[in-house]
């Protein structure tokens, strides 16, 4: 019972109380009216107080009522016996308490109705709110399917176009351009791939887009629930069917030849975009990506001309073919690259192949012209602020045979 609503009762009672017995009794000559008012004012009163405070209250004020009219006719009478001889004397106190039960349960009843109805709105409030929610959501769904189908950015025939390039790529380049496809079309702002070892049973942090991600370059798969199913049992599958502390959002084998050789992670992306129809676009391009990687074999069969005899270096003209491939990939997927440039003196080809290898990434393209001794590098899905720590390795490895060639 709130305390303060039973104060404000008691005061109320008492001061209608005080304010009756001194009109009707205190400044009156004939006293006897205060016992024959018809209606009596403390039975209204007691109505007005059940009707305002309820039952429990009604009946704390039909008590003080009847106490200041037993006072009353205690005073009148003098004979406090009088009082159950007749009817007429001892009704009022009846209807004092009739009044408060009876009012007081309208009040009750009333309260606790409206009480549930509250309530009860309350929870369609809530649901309400969050039928908007998803209703919000489930618009940009759509908005976002409709691009997809319709726009021409994002349409499912551009992304076809993306799955009949792949088919062109030579394995490194597939992996870059995966990184790229996925950031863009899944909205995904944190995208790795580790290369798998089987015999080690570790995966090998690879290349990498984003920051907000997991902080490990090395993996054990056993260790891992969630990496046993994608590297062992070939399965893609997303962090809720693992429920693993730290695994990725989505995570997928790259297989080739039925053997995984390496793992995409999706480590980081918008809430909002995290849904079945992503996970699914998620899988339709990692197939791509699959597809594209059994015929990686046979486009580094046709490209070995690009590379100078014996070495890993590109020739001039296919380094700068791919340079303007990945200037695309930044157009169109916002997926960054930086470069670096030597003049280095005093080595052979063979020389230069063996020491970059020890600097750089198996992702990483090196370039050299023979004729300016100028080496060349590419550094896919690398942000610039990483090149001082790349150039300082280069220049440790060469020495004073390589000079760096500014930009």
């Amino acid at each position: 019972m709130n305390k303060k609503k039973t104060v404000m009762c008691i005061m109320e009672t008492l001061v209608v109380n005080i304010l009756i017995y001194i009109i009707f009794y205190q400044i009156q000559p004939n006293r006897d009216v205060y016992l024959e008012l018809n209606p009596h004012p403390l039975f209204i009163l007691c109505i007005a107080m059940g009707m305002r405070y309820g039952n429990y209250l009604g009946l704390i004020s039909a008590a003080i009522s009847s106490l200041f009219y037993l006072v009353v006719f205690q005073s009148v009478n003098n004979d406090f016996s009088l009082l159950f001889l007749h009817f007429k004397n001892y009704k009022y106190l009846l209807f004092f308490f009739w009044s408060a039960v009876i009012f007081g349960s309208f009040k009750d009843n009333y309260d606790a109705s409206m009480e549930r109805t509250l309530t009860e709105k309350k929870i369609l409030d809530d649901e309400y709110e969050e039928l908007k929610k998803d209703y919000k959501l489930t618009r940009k769904i759509q908005d976002e399917l409709k691009k997809q189908i319709i726009g021409s950015e994002e349409s499912i025939l551009h992304l076809y176009e993306i799955a009949s390039r792949l088919g062109t790529l030579d394995q490194e380049e597939v992996y870059t351009e995966t990184i790229g496809i996925l950031s863009k079309y899944l909205k995904a702002d944190a995208v790795s791939v580790y290369t798998y070892h089987e015999n080690s049973g570790y995966l090998r942090l690879k290349i990498r887009t984003g920051i907000a991600g997991m902080e490990s370059r090395s993996l054990n798969v056993r260790e891992s629930a969630g990496f046993r199913e994608v590297a062992l049992n070939k399965q893609v599958i997303r962090w809720d069917d693992v429920k693993e502390e730290g695994f990725p959002l989505m995570s997928a084998p790259l297989v080739k030849d039925d053997k995984v050789m390496a793992v995409v992670n999706i480590e980081h992306m918008d809430f909002d975009t995290l849904s079945e129809y992503a996970f699914q676009l998620f899988k339709l391009i990692t197939n791509w990506v699959n597809k594209a990687l059994g015929q990686a074999i046979y486009v580094d069969g046709l490209k070995e001309s690009r590379f100078i005899s014996g070495t890993g270096l590109l020739r001039s003209e296919a380094f700068e073919e791919r340079l303007n491939a990945e200037a695309r990939r930044k157009e169109e997927f916002g997926l960054d690259f930086a470069t670096l440039q030597f003049k280095v003196s005093n080595m052979n080809e063979a020389d230069i192949d063996e020491r970059i290898k020890k600097v750089l990434r198996t992702v990483d393209v090196v370039g050299f012209d023979p004729d300016k001794k100028h080496l060349k590098i590419l550094l896919p899905a690398t942000p610039k602020d990483n090149l001082p720590l790349i150039e300082e390795r280069i220049i440790h490895s060469f020495g004073a045979q390589a000079t760096k060639i500014p930009d």
